[in-house]
């Protein structure tokens, strides 16, 4: 594959550029921090389940930027770069598993007979989507890292942009049956009959559980520019012009998961649910 870059990328540089050392080593201790405070959080409150979601997606992403702060000292070397690519694009989806596990909370607390789904219904199937993105995107990581070829490595990015897909489906989905959940509870319309005896329920959307919407809801946002930008980046293939751009990755994919982590770390559902 480092033949390829050679004719198309600066001389065989898969980055198509240096990563810079500050803002790669910065990236590394914020999201090393953010995932500290996330361990933190799950200990504390003893939700055990956030550490396999808010927290690995944390790890993942100190990975992902130790990969590019590695790529910033050998910007020639492949094992930095598919280090980043991999771990930077898999890592979300343990976050958005977590919320989709906060938003079941939330139905079970202020009342399942809004809801579409049951909340084990619900989990099983966003878990589900969720997974499947997660092994769609390994097998294009995979594919991609064992081409001998642009052109290989051009088809292991189309597969990692199904999970991706796939990802924003599950996230798009969720965002659906949220907003249909809400308005249900606000109205007072239940789809299913209400066990008695039946309360106010729109007084059970506590000040708190409105903060944690607001968390989730801001979450959702910016992993959606998130995966939009990555959607669009991989179908441009290895050496387009977006995945070579630094200041649009830091931007739209470092940011945006930093914003949505440490956003989870305040509005927390450890205090807030």
């Amino acid at each position: 594959m480092a033949e390829e870059h050679h004719h198309d990328n600066n001389d065989g540089n898969a980055f198509g550029y240096i990563p810079t050392l500050w803002i790669t080593a910065l990236f590394v201790g914020l999201f090393f921090s953010t995932t500290v405070v996330h361990i933190g959080q799950a200990l504390y409150y003893k939700i055990w389940w956030l550490i396999p979601t808010f927290a690995l997606c944390g790890l993942g992403e100190v990975l992902g930027w130790a990969g590019r702060l590695w790529g910033s000292q050998r910007p020639y070397a492949m094992d930095p770069f598919l280090m980043q690519i991999c771990c930077t694009i898999f890592s979300p989806t343990f976050l958005t598993a977590g919320m989709f596990f906060v938003f079941g909370r939330i139905i079970g607390l202020v009342g399942p007979e809004y809801s579409r789904l049951s909340p084990k219904k619900y989990a099983i199937t966003f878990i589900t989507l969720d997974v499947s993105a997660l092994v769609v995107q390994s097998v294009g990581g995979a594919q991609a890292s064992a081409a001998e070829t642009l052109e290989g490595a051009n088809r292991g990015a189309k597969v990692m942009v199904g999970g991706i897909i796939l990802q924003m489906v599950a996230i798009t989905l969720y965002v659906l049956i949220q907003v249909e959940y809400l308005v249900r509870v606000f109205k007072d319309r239940p789809i299913h009959p209400r066990p008695a005896p039946a309360t106010a329920t729109a007084t059970l959307v506590t000040k708190n559980i409105g903060l944690m919407l607001l968390g989730l809801v801001m979450a959702t946002v910016f992993i959606y520019v998130r995966s939009i930008y990555r959607t669009i980046e991989l179908l441009d293939g290895w050496n387009g012009p977006i995945i070579t751009n630094e200041k649009l990755f830091n931007v739209l994919d470092g940011t945006q998961i930093l914003l949505a982590m440490v956003t989870l770390n305040v509005l927390h559902p450890g205090w807030l649910v």
